[in-house]
């Protein structure tokens, strides 16, 4: 359950692999990036049909944007420094010497600007493809079904976001227990709830003492959304 202040944590020294999609999940909510890592449970009925309309949104969407001219779902790898980012973007171009990153998300977006996990995501994203074709300008669009969205350019504060991220996403495959990013919407509706609330009674204690740190505790600080849309 977290890891002790001042106290070393083993990493792999081979090269950490990370998926965009995963550290979406890390951010919105490192906890339960946990659980899916270490203990996954059964998606429910309901989680199943959402990503299924998920998946049909993705597959109609892509069409229009291969007709538009620009790459839909292809695989990419690259390593940077001590990762390799590997994912399939839901479609991206480049115009000139800027990378345009697209994320697509079938759930509802917040009233203005982004999620902070979806363009995080896209980040990672963005961060792969610069590598790949040589470029240092990237802007990531979120484009939610209900409607919204937008389009952020992405600077190193950004980019300090999403390594920090796949960063403490090593430790937390180590098995360093990190933090649960509550709020009533996210907790009412996550199939761990129950052992979630069980751990932090463990600790309870010890993160008041501020004897634990817990990996992911910045998300609170940083916030749900993104609304600094720079197109």
């Amino acid at each position: 359950m977290g890891y002790r202040r001042g106290q070393g944590v083993n990493r792999a020294k081979e090269v950490y692999r990370v998926a965009p999609s995963k550290l979406r999940t890390y951010v919105y909510c490192p906890r339960l990036y946990f659980f899916e890592a270490h203990m996954a449970r059964q998606r429910t009925p309901v989680e199943r049909l959402k990503m299924l309309i998920g998946r049909i949104y993705h597959y109609l969407a892509g069409l229009v944007d291969r007709i538009k001219g620009e790459t839909v779902e292809e695989r990419y790898e690259a390593q940077i420094g001590g990762y390799t980012i590997v994912g399939r973007p839901d479609s991206w171009r480049r115009t000139g010497e800027t990378i345009v990153v697209k994320e697509r998300k079938s759930g509802r977006g917040p009233r203005s600007g982004v999620w902070l996990s979806d363009l995080l995501q896209g980040v990672a994203y963005a961060i792969l493809l610069s590598r790949i074709e040589k470029v240092r300008e990237a802007v990531v669009e979120v484009k939610y079904l209900s409607g919204g969205g937008g389009a952020v350019r992405v600077d190193s504060d950004l980019v300090s976001m999403a390594l920090r991220s796949i960063e403490e996403m090593r430790l937390v495959d180590a098995g360093v227990v990190p933090y649960a990013n509550r709020s009533p919407g996210k907790c009412a509706a996550c199939r761990y709830r129950d052992v979630c609330s069980f751990m932090d009674e463990l600790v309870k204690h010890q993160l008041e003492d501020g004897e634990l740190y817990e990996p992911g505790s910045w998300v609170r600080e940083a916030g749900s959304v993104f609304d600094r849309q720079k197109p």
